[in-house]
């Protein structure tokens, strides 16, 4: 700042009068750009008040302007949790009621209407139940999965549908770290059921469309790209084929034959490849690499063309049902699924992939989501539908059987019967009594049977060819058809034992259960039916014993509960540790930004004091330059010659 000359002696009054214009624009100017700090509290109002100091502070402004998203991330994720642990509260409640209301109604001495008020009441704790489970925060439901915009629990087909997924939500917490937050309806109430587990390995065949991706390798850790180097020693060759860039089993082919000019070739056979070329072969990886053993083609020796090993092709939702069970294929017809009250026929003889056949059984409104299972190998078929048995069986084939997906299977294991409690086996003594059409008694010992196969096996071994068992054609159970019906009625009982006679005829579902196709078949209920085993499940179950006075059901309902209650106090305890993370992340946070908030303040914001002393400064040397020019600009002619 400054007052420019105005008396320049003999010089001409434009210049004289453009001289004085410039020290008050420039002077004013000063005045307007120290008003303007002053007004905005900030010293730097452009880059170019001072460059090195901008381009730092832009730099600050950038990372605050990160931490103020991590912020809102972390305070969002941290409100959710507290909401979360505030219907949990409420659920742990609710279910202490349910199970003060069993253990206040297995006394024999309860009246009936006692108990039907008390289902009642389990009537209403499952009714709260669904709403607490369909809480939101912020428009975003708490239990949804990744499924926040659709209310996952609703009470549909006498049951509770949960319509949510098992997704996580997660949330970024700085540059590198995201965390989960959420607990989705599976892991609060057990609302999807264990599945019937594809027991069937599909085994889809290799072919040149096979994403390597879509590979298992031959070490089962996947195919990672890489370089190979192949020799021949009986010649000078030895080429290094980079396959870095190979998406497909075509592609490995491909460039195989073009980086070695067509001297080494490869070809699928089966789940492996054919690896051809004259002379004796070495192949191996480069630069510790691990693609030619994941392909299954390391020949670390020299050897001649060979068939390497297999390389496990993965089941994809792309996988055609031609190149199922080895390249053979699979002839599909229907499955036939029941849960609850709905049911349907699912006809699959016209599906050419694997996603076809999901999109059919996802989509027969039955309540189940069928999905590729984690090893992929098979299909998973989830009931969704709490209260409910699912069963899959077969509609007069056995595509069920094919796909893996039948819910009884020969291979079902006697001791997942009848909800988990299994089948009495009584040892040393026999377990069913077969009488058939004409009144011959046959004696079946199960001693040993572990599986529905075993069953079978011990029946057929008694009754010869009179009596064939074997698994029904139509929906599930135990089929047993006579050679030579009688006028005499097929049955399955009891034995007829004083001392403790088996209960095994009416745990696999033959007895009273069993139904009667025509005279010298019958055909036991299947007893493994597939429903969540979660809180609404058992309280359904509640229910329903306490309605039918049943109080070997409620005793085992309140158990159920109970050990319910422990793993709702397992999750409040994640949900505890994961909010005390949240809080420390957000103090954190808070921190780190009122730090970048400081050093950005210590650049750009305007000190005031100095400030106003500039300002007055200005403002007095303003008022300097307009009454010196004033005078100047006055003088007469003969005030110049004087």
């Amino acid at each position: 700042m400054g007052i420019d000359p105005t008396n320049l002696g003999r010089v001409s009054f434009n210049l004289r009068a453009y001289s004085l214009l410039h020290s008050l624009t420039q002077t004013n100017r000063d005045l307007f750009r120290t008003q303007e700090r002053l007004a905005t509290g900030l010293r730097l109002l452009t880059p170019s008040d001072d460059p090195a100091d901008g381009s730092a502070a832009s730099l600050l402004q950038q990372q605050l302007e990160r931490q103020g998203h991590l912020l809102d991330n972390v305070r969002f994720a941290d409100n959710f949790v507290s909401t979360t642990d505030e219907a949990m509260t409420e659920i742990s409640t609710l279910i202490t009621e349910a199970k003060s209301l069993a253990l206040a109604n297995i006394d024999s001495f309860v009246s009936q209407s006692e108990r039907d008020s008390a289902a009642t009441v389990i009537d209403s704790i499952i009714r709260q139940l669904v709403t607490v489970g369909n809480r939101q925060y912020l428009d975003v439901e708490l239990f949804g999965g990744r499924e926040v915009r659709t209310s996952p629990f609703s009470e549909v087909h006498g049951g509770i549908l949960y319509s949510g997924d098992t997704g996580s939500l997660s949330v970024r917490i700085d540059a590198l770290q995201e965390v989960a937050f959420n607990l989705t309806g599976d892991d609060l109430y057990g609302a999807l059921s264990s599945e019937v587990s594809g027991f069937a390995d599909l085994s889809p065949a290799l072919t040149v469309d096979t994403c390597l991706s879509d590979l298992n390798g031959a070490l089962g850790l996947g195919v990672r790209p890489g370089s190979i180097r192949i020799s021949e020693s009986a010649g000078p060759n030895t080429w290094d084929v980079d396959l870095s860039t190979a998406h497909t089993v075509l592609d490995v082919i491909d460039m195989v034959s073009g980086q070695t000019g067509g001297a080494i070739t490869l070809a699928v056979n089966g789940n492996a490849f054919d690896v051809n070329g004259p002379g004796n072969l070495t192949v191996t990886d480069l630069s510790g690499g691990s693609l030619a053993r994941d392909l299954g083609i390391e020949q670390a020796a020299p050897g001649p063309s060979y068939t390497g090993q297999d390389t496990d092709p993965k089941l994809t939702l792309t996988t055609t049902i031609a190149s199922l069970n080895d390249g053979v294929g699979l002839v599909l017809g229907s499955v036939s699924i029941t849960n609850g009250s709905l049911s349907a026929t699912v006809d699959l003889s016209t599906v050419d992939t694997i996603e076809d056949v999901l999109n059919a059984l996802n989509n027969a409104g039955v309540a189940i989501h069928a999905r590729i299972n984690d090893a992929g190998t098979g299909i998973d078929v989830i009931n969704k539908l709490s209260g409910s048995d699912l069963r899959i069986g077969e509609a007069g084939g056995n595509t069920a059987t094919l796909l893996g997906i039948r819910s009884y299977g020969a291979g079902t294991p006697l001791s997942a019967l009848n909800d988990g409690r299994g089948v009495d086996i009584v040892e040393g003594q026999p377990d069913l009594r077969i009488v058939d059409s004409n009144g011959v008694e046959y004696l079946v010992n199960l001693d040993g049977a572990d599986t529905i196969q075993d069953v079978i096996d011990a029946i057929n071994a008694v009754t010869g060819p009179a009596i064939t068992a074997g698994l029904a054609v139509d929906g599930n159970g135990i089929r047993l058809v006579e050679a030579a019906p009688g006028a005499g009625q097929l049955t399955v009982n009891r034995p007829d034992l004083d001392d403790s006679p088996s209960f095994a005829a009416d745990d696999l579902g033959f007895g009273d259960q069993a139904t009667v196709v025509a005279n010298g078949e019958i055909i036991s209920r299947d007893v493994n039916g597939i429903q969540p085993q979660g809180v609404f499940s058992i309280l359904i179950k509640l229910r329903d014993a306490l309605r039918a006075g049943d109080t070997n059901e409620i005793s085992a309902a309140a158990g159920e509960l109970d050990t319910f209650q422990e793993q709702i106090n397992q999750s409040r305890g994640l949900v505890g540790g994961t909010s005390q993370g949240l809080a420390r992340r957000l103090d954190h946070t808070e921190a780190a930004m009122l730090e970048t908030q400081a050093r950005l303040s210590e650049l750009v914001d305007l000190d005031y004091a100095e400030a106003i002393t500039r300002f007055t400064q200005i403002q007095t040397a303003y008022e300097a330059s307009l009454a010196t020019g004033s005078r100047l600009l006055s003088l007469s002619f003969l005030d110049f010659l004087r």
